[in-house]
């Protein structure tokens, strides 16, 4: 799979935008981390799965709330309730918020949108996982029914590399993972093999975690609302790549160059090989469970994922 990113000249739109306070970037040692996540692209149509979002303080994320609740409130061309990406490109749909409104009065309320994220977060982050070699190597293979859909690799695959984020730069915090709501997904399943997740993590990570990740509605959490952004927009990406375009030349690059920086933010590409080096050391494994073909598994060691 390919790097995400690369600016395009259309980037050169979000001038003003690029001048935010670089400070965001300089290490901060305060009391509490979040991550807010969300995904896109298991709909039968994206080829590829995409688990993304940002991490801030939670002081940065109520200062967040604030100003997105701002944007949302203006009225012209309409106040919005909530914001979910798909939603804005379907300015013809009469069921959408954004009905018949302009590209233009779209692009500038995603422009300012985009801005209350650079000015909060500290660091983005995007797992992509591709959907053909992933359900052939993986579904169906494992008694786990959890494991027939990425979600499940990547829920822990982001986890692992925040976790080393706080670690190597953010050592005195805490981080705190929240996911958006997952109507497919076993939250029982999924909180059941955290605790043995985390419980494999090395002496110096395991404590960083704050608790169990906590799973929330995006129309009740804002900083999610950002997260579904972003995961939309690194979808969009590699749809358009899959179908023979160049995706930085496509309109929606614009805005996802600035809500994703690679030489900064974290990027987990999941190639077919590393999925089968998932799929191998799931093999390897001895916990109580088996294949479907009859060998066991359970999650890899979170030490020796990356």
């Amino acid at each position: 799979m390919g790097k995400v990113g690369g600016r395009d000249p259309n980037a050169a739109l979000f001038d003003p935008l690029l001048s935010y306070d670089q400070s965001n970037h300089l290490l901060f040692w305060l009391i509490m981390l979040q991550a807010h996540i969300d995904d896109s692209g298991w709909d039968g149509k994206s080829p590829v799965f995409v688990l993304a979002g940002y991490v801030s303080t939670t002081e940065r994320w109520q200062t967040f709330s604030e100003e997105w609740q701002h944007v949302l409130s203006q009225e012209k061309p309409r106040a919005l309730a909530t914001f979910k990406m798909k939603h804005a490109v379907q300015l013809k749909n009469r069921k959408s918020p954004f009905y018949g409104w302009s590209e233009k009065d779209r692009d500038n309320r995603l422009v300012e949108l985009t801005k209350v994220i650079k000015r909060n977060v500290m660091h983005g982050f995007i797992s992509v996982v591709p959907i053909e070699p992933y359900q052939r190597i993986m579904t169906g293979k494992f008694n786990l029914e959890a494991l027939d859909r990425p979600y499940f690799l990547s829920f822990f695959g982001v986890m692992t590399a925040l976790l080393h984020l706080t670690k190597h730069l953010y050592a005195s915090d805490k981080i705190e993972f929240i996911f958006d709501t997952q109507d497919n997904e076993s939250r029982c399943v999924l909180m059941k093999e955290y605790e043995r997740f985390i419980s494999l993590a090395p002496n110096g990570m395991k404590e960083l975690a704050s608790g169990f990740p906590r799973f929330q509605k995006d129309e009740d959490t804002l900083p999610l609302q950002a997260a579904d952004m972003i995961a939309w927009h690194a979808r969009r990406y590699y749809y358009d790549q899959y179908a023979g375009k160049d995706p930085t030349k496509e309109p929606s690059n614009v805005f996802f160059a600035n809500l994703f920086e690679p030489e900064h933010d974290i990027f987990d590409g999941w190639t077919e090989e590393k999925i089968q080096q998932a799929a191998i050391e799931l093999r390897k494994s001895s916990w109580n469970g088996t294949m479907r073909n009859g060998i066991a598994m359970t999650l890899p060691d979170p030490s020796s994922l990356y």
